[in-house]
């Protein structure tokens, strides 16, 4: 699916809950879309899971992880419920690891992955929310201190923050 779609979903889902704040109830848009959200212990290399029967989809997440690694796994699986449910009936996802770009990312194996994970990214990063965000408060891009704050703000990682921008072309890492 071309993100473009994926941005456009995630964007309608926000209307849909005339949700126009930050940071973004992601268990809340998750029980709205037919998911039930549950913590499991999933032992400390699983971020994550997603069980579809039917229709209904329930999401597990490793409640042992930071608050911001739980909120990035249930939309991550979320993205998975609303955009793959058709495909399986089970997502393992492993604990999140940034690449740019490797051998299995390159090969479409982990297209779904890419896919999930962008969709997480623009359900709770907000294009136009981060955009409204950074001019109320006059955030300076180049400046650590203000990607922190930004990040604190939509209860995201400044690895998520950082990678969010520089994907919607805010700035470049090089």
């Amino acid at each position: 699916m071309l993100i473009k779609k994926i941005e456009n979903l995630a964007s309608s889902i926000l209307s849909e809950l005339n949700i126009k704040t930050a940071p973004v109830d992601i268990k809340a848009i998750a029980k709205h879309k037919g998911a039930t959200i549950k913590p499991y212990d999933l032992g400390e290399r699983i971020s994550g899971m997603l069980f579809v029967k039917d229709s209904d989809g329930i999401i597990s997440y490793n409640p042992t992880e930071s608050q911001v690694r739980q909120r990035f796994t249930i939309a991550h699986e979320l993205g998975h419920f609303l955009l793959h449910k058709k495909t399986q009936d089970v997502f393992v996802d492993k604990q999140f690891q940034v690449h740019f770009r490797d051998e299995n990312s390159a090969t479409g194996q982990d297209i779904q992955e890419l896919e999930a994970n962008a969709f997480a990214a623009a359900i709770l990063m907000p294009k136009e929310l981060l955009m409204t965000e950074i001019k109320k408060h006059n955030f300076d891009l180049g400046d650590e201190s203000a990607m922190k704050e930004l990040a604190k703000l939509f209860n995201v990682s400044l690895q998520a923050m950082t990678f969010r921008m520089v994907n919607l072309g805010f700035f470049s890492l090089r």
